[in-house]
């Protein structure tokens, strides 16, 4: 399965705003250029995509959790 930081990361990053998802980030890399890009990716994400894709990402991420390989 996917590491626990990873996993919370997705989810944080999928669920919850752009300021909890740069705050999260900030845990692990405070450098300033880090967390503007984690703050762009986060709102392109937010504003492209939609509550299906969303629900498809998640279902991957059950998938791979679920996976014997993993």
């Amino acid at each position: 399965g996917l590491c626990p930081a990873l996993e919370e990361d997705f989810t944080i990053f999928l669920d919850q705003s752009v300021t909890d998802y740069v705050n999260f980030i900030k845990q692990y890399k405070e450098d300033p250029a880090t967390l503007k890009n984690a703050e762009k990716l986060k709102k392109c994400a937010d504003n492209k995509f939609t509550e299906e894709d969303k629900e498809s990402i998640k279902s991957l991420l059950r998938k791979i959790e679920a996976s014997e390989v993993c």
